[in-house]
């Protein structure tokens, strides 16, 4: 990280040949069958560097994978984590499809209903279910009002897929897991 404000010529030569390969790779992944192509772009959130860096060294290398990608017909989409409520908009120039993850705060900066109104016509989502503060310390029934009130604002318009913001933690009580579930089939019946 201290390259892209030491070197960064380093890095972009460095990036360069990262989405050449990742570019093949995906192409490879996306001719053998594979459903969608997920590109994961960790470090590219708030806590790691600006919109202003995302602009110059993430936005025209994930625009080579995933216009590599679309030539295949398979859809392509990023894994993001943490505070990018502040590029969302940037995140839809990449040419993606969708984003993975969606941190809420106060792990994250997105709120479902901001991104659905800014970007949710261009990428579906996945995500948004804060992992620690709700699936690992909140008791079931908090759990399920949270998933069907994401599901009310994330469904709206389609492209709404209901899951955590990020990784589970092994100690996730296992309800607060399938509780995920009902929640999505009592939200898709029509009278509940």
């Amino acid at each position: 990280l201290m390259y892209l404000l030491d070197d960064a010529s380093r890095v972009h030569a460095i990036l360069e040949a990262y989405a050449q390969g990742t570019a093949d790779l995906a192409v490879r992944q996306a001719e053998h069958g594979v459903d969608a192509v997920l590109i994961s772009s960790a470090f590219a959130g708030g806590g790691f560097i600006s919109p202003q860096q995302y602009q110059e060294f993430v936005l025209p290398y994930e625009c080579r994978v995933s216009q590599a990608v679309a030539e295949t017909g398979v859809p392509v989409y990023t894994h993001t984590c943490g505070k990018i409520g502040d590029r969302l908009e940037l995140m839809v120039e990449t040419g993606i499809q969708g984003i993975d993850t969606l941190d809420p705060p106060p792990l994250g900066t997105v709120d479902l209903d901001d991104a659905k109104k800014r970007v949710g016509k261009e990428l579906f989502f996945k995500g948004n279910i804060d992992a620690v503060n709700t699936l690992l310390n909140k008791p079931r029934e908090f759990v399920r009002r949270d998933a069907l009130q994401r599901l009310a604002i994330g469904s709206c318009g389609g492209g709404y897929i209901l899951s955590s913001a990020c990784s589970v933690s092994p100690r996730v009580p296992s309800e607060n897991l399938t509780v995920l579930v009902e929640a999505a089939q009592q939200f898709g019946t029509p009278g509940d």
